[in-house]
């Protein structure tokens, strides 16, 4: 069944990567602001709730391994030559001879990013481009934890619903708590955004969502001039409150922003096919800007629209290229996906036929 959820997470991940661009490379101007009002990790976070649930609900009777397996095989291929490649980018500017790190700090580095601690940034890259050589890779970290916490979501939701809408409400509070804590001072404050507690919530509601079709069918109906509106008006107000914006959306915010990206994934949900050709480049787009955009830093190109269209280009292309060469063969390699499970049509298609023209992601972006 078709969807536009590739679409979407490609414009979130470009609104991830323009936004970073433009300020980190002095190209800021009031559009830049503008384009926090939706931010991509949320967006991220949800639809990996709603697609990765699913998944885990079609896997789980056959084998938890293969689960796992497509997740590794979804993340890691391009994450490694990613790494790979972006410190070869940061040898090749001349900043390694400069600072001279010891063998056991790259090793270190180099171990934390191929595994599951992406967020760590070593002292010795703080004085390269922005001081974070791909910051972005936290959510990365994040996605993991919720890989991990899938099949006991699945469990908890199905034979203790009371207690799962308890933590759900318990993490929804965490997450506002979150918020609060900007900058994050503190070594707790820091922990505590990347691990999945100020996340969780975000990605059950994907989860819970896919499950409920006729939820889903009410969401689409609702005219877009109803939510969007609405969405603004409050994001507005929260950010004149400082109330929970940008990444660490409010929950009100985030559950009216959940409506329209669902509204979005199905109305004309071919879209995204016609457009992309099922090339799903938001990966690649993501885990590459940060990179470039610091080498072009440390080289002193910012600060024009010029080197912010060098960045975005550069960024284009090592994600088709990721995508043409790594990601896509590496999807090739899963046993079993969500392409392969054909939903029959229930009522709800019936009243919506572009909802029996569905077709589910098998990526979390």
């Amino acid at each position: 069944m078709k969807n536009n959820f590739d679409l979407i997470r490609l414009c979130a991940a470009l609104q991830v990567t323009v936004f970073h661009t433009a300020v980190y490379m002095d190209v800021g101007s009031v559009w830049v602001h503008y384009l926090g009002y939706f931010p991509g990790v949320p967006i991220f976070f949800f639809i990996s709730g709603f697609l990765i649930y699913q998944s885990y609900n079609n896997i789980r009777a056959n084998k938890l391994k293969t689960f796992f397996t497509n997740r590794v095989l979804r993340l890691y291929p391009a994450l490694c030559i990613c790494i790979v490649l972006s410190a070869i980018s940061v040898y090749a500017s001349g900043y390694l001879t400069a600072v001279d790190p010891s063998r056991w700090e790259i090793f270190t580095w180099l171990a934390s990013q191929l595994t599951f601690l992406q967020f760590y940034n070593p002292d010795f890259l703080r004085g390269y481009g922005t001081g974070k050589l791909n910051a972005s890779l936290w959510t990365i970290s994040i996605e993991l934890q919720f890989y991990v916490l899938t099949p006991v979501i699945f469990l908890v939701s199905k034979k203790f619903r009371k207690t799962a809408f308890a933590l759900f409400v318990l993490f929804a509070i965490i997450n506002v708590g979150n918020s609060f804590f900007n900058p994050r001072v503190t070594t707790l404050q820091k922990i505590l955004n990347v691990s999945f507690a100020p996340w969780i919530f975000m990605f059950a509601t994907g989860a819970y969502l896919s499950t409920n079709k006729a939820l889903q069918q009410k969401i689409v109906q609702i005219p877009i001039w109803a939510t969007l509106p609405a969405y603004l008006v409050i994001y507005y107000f929260s950010l004149l409150f400082n109330f929970g914006t940008d990444n660490s959306l409010n929950p009100l915010l985030f559950l009216l922003l959940c409506c329209i990206v669902i509204k979005a994934a199905y109305t004309k949900p071919d879209l995204s096919d016609r457009l992309l050709r099922r090339n799903d480049i938001s990966y690649g787009v993501y885990i590459y800007h940060m990179p470039i955009v610091n080498f072009l830093i440390y080289q002193g190109i910012t600060g024009s629209y010029l080197a912010l269209a060098v960045a975005l280009l550069g960024t284009m292309v090592m994600a088709m290229l990721s995508w043409v060469f790594v990601e896509s063969p590496a999807l090739l390699l899963k046993r079993i996906t969500l392409h392969q499970r054909i939903p029959e049509a229930g009522p709800e298609a019936a009243m919506h036929p572009d909802l029996t023209t569905l077709r589910m992601a098998t990526t979390s972006g």
